[in-house]
Order: structure tokens, then C-alpha cells, then sequence
């Protein structure tokens, strides 16, 4: 089907089928008769011949139809109107209505608009010139109608085919647009994945250096005590609490694990201030002196709890690495979200500041990661970690 489609639309073949169908209907005697004018003469009597010679012309102008659209409409008019004088053909009309059709679909609307203007005029304009000769009205109506059928009709059609070309073009572009905007919307997707499995790695760091942190932390320093003191009795009560804290990691290290994935344990849960008291518990067992003012706030959402929570114990941690022994105070307050407020004596000059730990990034990542703030520092002599968290999570 394809291929007679491309046979059909071939021009050679289009021009061929003419000349032969002028052919056929000169053999038929439908061919045009000349004017009197021109009785008696060679042209009256090889008239047949004189249009079918008019018609190879125009059939062969024809194939330039697509390259030069404009010049085989001028050739081919010329010659149409040369063909209507010797009596007019039915083909020759059929060649301009190629020419006409393909002139008003390939050129730029400039050259559309005068090949309209030109129509117009021949078509009002022949009418109306026979009128002024003597002509009957009826004969002039006639003319002009056939004129507006011959000329008008595939004006029309140039018009719709490009209509309908140009309207599969924008469908086109829509598609692609779409298209586009779909694989935007794609790489919008991807990039927020991985923008959500950072924050969720850059999480599971925080919490993995406070777990990590905070309980070999204590284990460090009641390993180190121990060592240095020759009281050989407190040994068993340090193994103990060594025991306890590094229990205490294991399972906060599982339940982390069994959230990730999907599988939380109600039993070991994320921390928060409700074990606020154990925390100081185990702090104190270590040899740090923790005094707490004031109460958490309850409820509080999950996030802004286990984040309340892990700045308090990572604050205690530091406390007794930078400055061991000496007295903690830890205030807890707020009504429409959670302060906390860790104060210590500094450290000792030898000890490396506290700025340049990764405690103290990692606290100010969970206050900001919730909307709120941490400030750390040394104030009046004492060393000063102030967070504020607000109820509701951004």
C-alpha cells in the first residue's frame, strides 16, 4: 500500500497520467474547437494536435512544480490561457489546478497573499469584461462560478492541507515538550532520592557518633580510671558500668538497625528525654557531678525528643572528656518547643577546643535539620551549649 501510495504521488506519473488522459479525450473529439477567427487556417485544421502539443508543455513544466512553484504557475497559466484561445482543453485546466494547488501550499504566506489577489481579479475581472463587452448576465454568472471552482478549489484545499500540517506539528512539539517535561520530572525525582538518601546517610552519622561517642566514650574513661588507680576493689564496679554502657551502645546500635529496616522494637526504641534520668544516672556513675533543672516538656514530637536527647548526651560526653569530674548542669524547658541548655567549666588548656569535634557539628546538624539553633561556647568561664528545637519540625 505504501509503495502505490509513493508510485502515485510521484510527479512523472502524475504528469504522464495527464498527457495520456488528454490523449484519450482528444480521440474522443472532446477536445476544444478554435474561434472562427482562426477557421480555414493550420491551426483550425490541426487543432487536436495544437492542445495536445500545449499539454505535453505543461505537463513537462509541471514536474518543476516542487522546486519552483512560482515560475511553473506563471508557464503554466500562460499556457492554459493560450489553450483557451485555440478552444480549451478539459486537461489543461486539471495541469493548472496542480500548479495553482501546489503554488498556494509550498510558498510563504507574502507570495499566498498575491496568488489570491491574482485569482480574485481573474475571476471578478472576466466576468465583469464580458459584461462590458455585450455579454448575457446568465453567461457571466456561469463564467465566474467556473472560475471560483477552478481557481478558488484548490486554494481552499492548499489552505486546509497546510492547516492541518502545521496543526500535526505543534501536536508534534507538544509531545516533545511533554516528553521533555517528563524526563525533567524524572531527573527532579532521581535528584531528590538522592537528596533524601543523603540527609537519611548524613542521620544515621549523627546518630551512629552518638551512640558510638557517647557510650565508648564512658568506656574509655572508666577503662582509663581504672588503670590508673591501684585500688584494686573498684575494679568489679568498673567492669560493671563498662558492661552497662557498652550494652546500652549494642542496643541502641539494634534498634537503629531494626528501623532501617522497617522493623522498629517498641523495647528499644530511638532515645529520648523520657531516659533523660538514666543518662544522668550513668554519667554520675562515671565520676561527673550532673545536676538537672527544670522538666522536658511532654509531648513532644519524636524528632525534637530523640534530638533533645542526643545534644544532652553528647554535651555530658564532651563534658567529661574536656573537663572530667567537674559539675554539669543541665536545664530542660519550654512550652511551645524545647531549650536545652548544658553548662560546664571549660577545659583544660592542653585539651583541643571543643569547635573542632564532630560532637559539636553533629549537634548543631540536629538542631537545624529541625528548624532550630545550637550555639556553643565559652561564656563567664564556663563552657555554654544552648539549643532551641521548636515543637513542630519544618
Amino acid at each position: 500500500m505504501g509503495r502505490l501510495r509513493a508510485w502515485m504521488q510521484d510527479d512523472r506519473v502524475v504528469a504522464g497520467a495527464l498527457v495520456l488522459l488528454g490523449v484519450v479525450l482528444a480521440a474522443i473529439g472532446l477536445a476544444g474547437r478554435p474561434p472562427r477567427a482562426l477557421a480555414g487556417t493550420l491551426v483550425s485544421q490541426y487543432a487536436v494536435w495544437w492542445h495536445l502539443l500545449i499539454l505535453v508543455c505543461a505537463a513537462t513544466t509541471l514536474l518543476a512544480k516542487r522546486r519552483h512553484p512560482v515560475a511553473t504557475l506563471v508557464v503554466i497559466a500562460a499556457l492554459a490561457a493560450l489553450d483557451g484561445y485555440l478552444g480549451g482543453g478539459i486537461v489543461i485546466f486539471v495541469v493548472l489546478f496542480d500548479a495553482l494547488y501546489t503554488a498556494a501550499l509550498l510558498t510563504s504566506p507574502v507570495v499566498r497573499r498575491r496568488i489570491v489577489w491574482v485569482v480574485a481579479v481573474v475571476s471578478v475581472g472576466g466576468p465583469v469584461l464580458m459584461l462590458a463587452t455585450g455579454s448575457e448576465p446568465r453567461a457571466a454568472v456561469v463564467t465566474f462560478l467556473q472560475a471560483v471552482a477552478i481557481y478558488g478549489t484548490p486554494l481552499w484545499w492548499a489552505s486546509d492541507v497546510r492547516q492541518r500540517t502545521e496543526l500535526a506539528e505543534l501536536e508534534r512539539e507538544r509531545a516533545d515538550l511533554a516528553q521533555a517535561v517528563a524526563a525533567d520530572a524524572i531527573r527532579i525525582a532521581e535528584l531528590d532520592r538522592e537528596s533524601a538518601v543523603r540527609e537519611e546517610r548524613a542521620r544515621m552519622a549523627r546518630d551512629l557518633h552518638d551512640v558510638v561517642a557517647g557510650h565508648l566514650s564512658a568506656v574509655a574513661i572508666h577503662t582509663e580510671a581504672t588503670l590508673a588507680s591501684t585500688d584494686t576493689s573498684r575494679d568489679r564496679d568498673t567492669l560493671r558500668t563498662v558492661r552497662a554502657g557498652a550494652l546500652e551502645a549494642l542496643a541502641e546500635m539494634r534498634s537503629m538497625i531494626l528501623v532501617l529496616r522497617g522493623r522498629p522494637d517498641p523495647v528499644t526504641a530511638p532515645a529520648g528525654l523520657a531516659r533523660l534520668d538514666a543518662l544522668v544516672a550513668a554519667a554520675r556513675s562515671a565520676g561527673q557531678e550532673v545536676v538537672v533543672v527544670g522538666a522536658p516538656p511532654s509531648p513532644l514530637p519524636a524528632a525534637t525528643d530523640q534530638a533533645a536527647f542526643r545534644i544532652v548526651q553528647e554535651s555530658l560526653t564532651n563534658a567529661a572528656r574536656h573537663a572530667p569530674g567537674t559539675p554539669v548542669e543541665v536545664s530542660v524547658s519550654g512550652r511551645d518547643g524545647v531549650e536545652v541548655v548544658v553548662t560546664n567549666a571549660l577545659g583544660r588548656p592542653a585539651e583541643p577546643p571543643l569547635s573542632t569535634a564532630t560532637g559539636l557539628l553533629t549537634m548543631r546538624e540536629r538542631a537545624e535539620a529541625l528548624g532550630g539553633t545550637l550555639v556553643a561556647g565559652p561564656s563567664d568561664g564556663r563552657w555554654v551549649v544552648r539549643a532551641s528545637l521548636p515543637r513542630v519540625a519544618p
